[in-house]
């Protein structure tokens, strides 16, 4: 009699396709967040707050200091190490919102020493 033997796929096959989904996806991820690096700008001088964001889908914000009601900072646990974090602010019209940006607690700061 003789002995049977069976072959499968290795599991360890699907290695190489993980590796590639996971470049496949941190280049869109690192490239959309340059993009925003390089497309967000908020300035706060004197008594006005200017925000920009977006390339073609642009987004701008004017504000008088003395119409903000808040300036939330959400920082996530890699922000906290690295010192980044999103901004809203909320005026009596509208909410905007800054991922990314950096010192966002100096920000924060800023705004309400001019409020």
């Amino acid at each position: 009699m003789h002995e049977r033997h069976v072959f499968s796929p290795s599991w360890l096959s699907l290695v190489p396709h993980f590796i590639l989904i996971g470049l496949i996806v941190g280049v869109y991820t690192f490239t959309r967040q340059l993009l925003r690096i390089l497309t967000t700008k908020i300035e706060v001088d004197g008594d006005m707050v200017y925000g920009k964001v977006g390339i073609l889908n642009k987004s701008t914000q004017n504000s008088p200091i003395n119409q903000i009601q808040s300036v939330r900072v959400d920082k996530p646990f890699w922000g906290r190490i690295f010192n980044y974090g999103d901004v809203k602010i909320t005026t009596a019209g509208d909410g905007y919102l800054y991922k990314g940006i950096s010192n966002p607690e100096e920000l924060r700061r800023i705004i309400n020493n001019h409020m």
